[in-house]
């Protein structure tokens, strides 16, 4: 089964599978009535079997859990299950200088799955470093399927390892989705928000760490498009900029709404061997005859370097409750 098939194939499964989700049993259910196991996400966590070979179901019930929820490395395959965007909440407001340790949830355990919930760091614009998400299954990889990620300045941290986002949301600022690692967002939608006075907005900001081989971070079949309350006559915006040396970006196949200034990417002076490219995009924000010279316009066999196939092997790794996608699917409707 190729690309596209193997996609709708992935979407009946997930269907089936979640119409039966009243006949599932969860090894762990988390509830603030009491209703569960466990009225805290940290607790069902800790209690989850270490090294386990197989996904290990928490249900996070309805609610807004205001906790800093951490995935330890011994903790591998644990899938957190909310009731959906904007009704099973993670919140927590902390800030600093190290970006992954301002993380509302951080996932350190590999073959993370996280699923139907919002991750939100309400820090606010002005607060600087304030993740909702770190990343950083160190030589592993991580899910995300229909979440929303809420903050300003680096929402979502990759730190490290192979990630993969597949119809969630991303909401932020500056450099707000970040870091060294790999990461594929398919089918999602990246909301900028209005930053403090004099700040501009950068949505990728991609780096080298020297332990993710292959990184980073790709924007496929998205939609790139200012929040409700963005005031896109007041705020220069771009679509990323070089964070580190070797830094990588590339937006394909999606569609760019026209807050986006037609430099495409702004520039860090201090960095060097950068790769930041865009192929087959659409919308009134695409056009690349303004683009910095520094940038790439790709055709389509570079592109497909970029792909869940090439770039994560993720058919290799995405659990099959989530649907995805192998190769560029140019005829994909743009969500």
């Amino acid at each position: 089964m190729e690309g596209k098939e193997i996609g709708i194939f992935r979407i009946i499964l997930l269907m089936l599978w979640w119409s039966a989700g009243n006949c599932m049993t969860f090894n762990s259910t988390v509830a603030q009535d009491g209703t569960g196991n466990f009225t805290t996400i940290t607790d069902a966590i800790n209690a989850a079997p270490s090294q386990s070979a197989t996904l290990f179901f928490i249900h996070v019930k309805a609610g807004t859990y205001n906790e800093n929820v951490i995935v330890p490395n011994n903790k591998t395959n644990i899938c957190l299950v909310g009731d959906g965007m904007g009704i099973t909440i993670i919140s927590s407001n902390k800030s600093g200088s190290s970006v992954a340790g301002t993380a509302t949830l951080g996932v350190y355990g590999k073959g993370f799955t996280g699923m139907k919930m919002t991750i939100r760091n309400t820090a606010g614009a002005g607060a600087g470093q304030s993740a909702a998400l770190t990343s950083a299954a160190f030589h592993g990889f991580a899910s995300y399927y229909q979440c929303r990620f809420e903050g300003f300045q680096d929402t979502i941290f990759a730190q490290v390892g192979a990630q993969f986002f597949r119809e969630c949301e991303v909401y932020g600022t500056i450099d707000f989705i970040s870091g060294d690692g790999q990461a594929i967002f398919q089918n999602s939608v990246v909301y900028a928000r209005t930053p403090v006075p004099g700040q501009e907005v950068t949505i990728i900001a991609a780096g080298l760490d020297g332990i993710t081989t292959n990184p980073g971070l790709i924007l496929q079949n998205c939609r790139i498009t200012p929040a409700p309350d963005f005031n896109k006559s007041a705020v220069k915006s771009y679509l990323g900029r070089p964070w580190k040396n070797q830094g990588r970006g590339v937006v394909m196949s999606s569609f760019i709404d026209d807050f986006i200034d037609p430099q495409g990417w702004l520039q860090k002076p201090d960095v060097a061997n950068t790769y930041f490219a865009e192929y087959n995009n659409r919308g009134p924000g695409s056009n690349t005859t303004g683009r910095v010279n520094w940038s790439k316009v790709i055709d389509k066999t570079e592109a497909s370097k970029f792909t869940v196939r090439n770039f994560l092997q993720g058919d290799k790794w995405i659990p099959e409750i989530i649907p995805y996608y192998l190769d560029l699917n140019d005829d994909e409707d743009s969500v």
